[in-house]
C-alpha cells in the first residue's frame, strides 16, 4: 500500500515549528529569559507529540 504525501502546507509539523519560531523571536525581543535548554526541551516535546501524529510524508 502507497502512502500519499501532502503537501508542506498542509503539515500540522511545519506551522506549528513557524509559530514556535516567531514566538522565540519576539519572547527574545520581549526581555523573556528562556535558557536555551529550556526552549531546546520544549520544542523536542512539542515536535515528538506532533510525531505521534505524523502519518504521511511531506512533498515539497
Amino acid at each position: 500500500m502507497a502512502t500519499r504525501s501532502k503537501k508542506w502546507y498542509r503539515s500540522r509539523t511545519v506551522w506549528t515549528n513557524l509559530v514556535m519560531l516567531i514566538g522565540a523571536i519576539l519572547a527574545s525581543e520581549a526581555g523573556v529569559d528562556l535558557e536555551p535548554e529550556e526552549t531546546a526541551a520544549i520544542i523536542t516535546v512539542i515536535n515528538l507529540i506532533l510525531r505521534l501524529f505524523t502519518k504521511q510524508p511531506l512533498e515539497l
